[in-house]
């Protein structure tokens, strides 16, 4: 008895691993596809544009944790750049609480800028980085997984999907004995 209880409690274990690792790949994939780039054409007067790119490390995040939303700034051009990068981020707040910073590289050289953002409420945004001609929106999906941060959720899910199946092998084999030992106590018919 104690062997069949095992094996539904690793059965209902590997169950629910699985069920949170489709939310997230599902929430991720929700996130992603929110994603696009904008290009303004146009005469920018002054010093070139630095070319730039942004980036979250986590598509999924937790509703209690913050993450730094990165931009690499590259100046390939043979004089200085300047850009004044700004960020649009509806449902977070975010550090250093000014919306634009600007960054000014020697020509060839590299650098970055980074905001800190912390959400407000669960749910599925875009955020938006744009200096005067390009502009990225990034999807950011904010969730609360039974309590659980989105690393502990995926922990879960690897913990529940290893060790979930192998809960139920006590109870597969006592079912497999016991068919076994059935079949050689039937009599043998001529």
């Amino acid at each position: 008895m104690t062997k069949k209880i095992i094996g539904i409690l690793g059965a209902v274990f590997f169950l629910v691993s699985l069920y949170f690792l489709f939310t997230l790949y599902q929430e991720e994939k929700n996130a992603v596809s929110r994603d696009s780039e904008k290009t303004a054409h146009g005469i920018v007067q002054g010093p070139p544009l630095c070319i730039w790119n942004a980036d979250v490390s986590e598509r999924v995040m937790s509703e209690d944790k913050s993450q730094a939303l990165l931009i690499h700034i590259d100046n390939p051009a043979s004089e200085n750049c300047v850009s004044i990068l700004s960020l649009r981020s509806p449902g977070f707040d975010i550090t250093p609480s000014k919306d634009e910073q600007t960054i000014t590289l020697q020509k060839g050289s590299k650098g970055f800028l980074s905001w800190i953002m912390t959400p407000r409420k669960t749910g599925t945004y875009e955020i938006a980085v744009s200096d005067s001609l390009n502009t990225k929106i990034l999807g950011i999906t904010v969730t609360n997984t039974f309590g659980f941060t989105t690393g502990q959720t995926k922990l879960f899910s690897i913990i529940g999907s290893i060790f979930g199946p192998m809960t139920t092998i006590p109870w597969w084999f006592e079912k497999l004995w016991t068919r076994r030992k059935q079949k050689k106590e039937e009599p043998v018919e001529k």
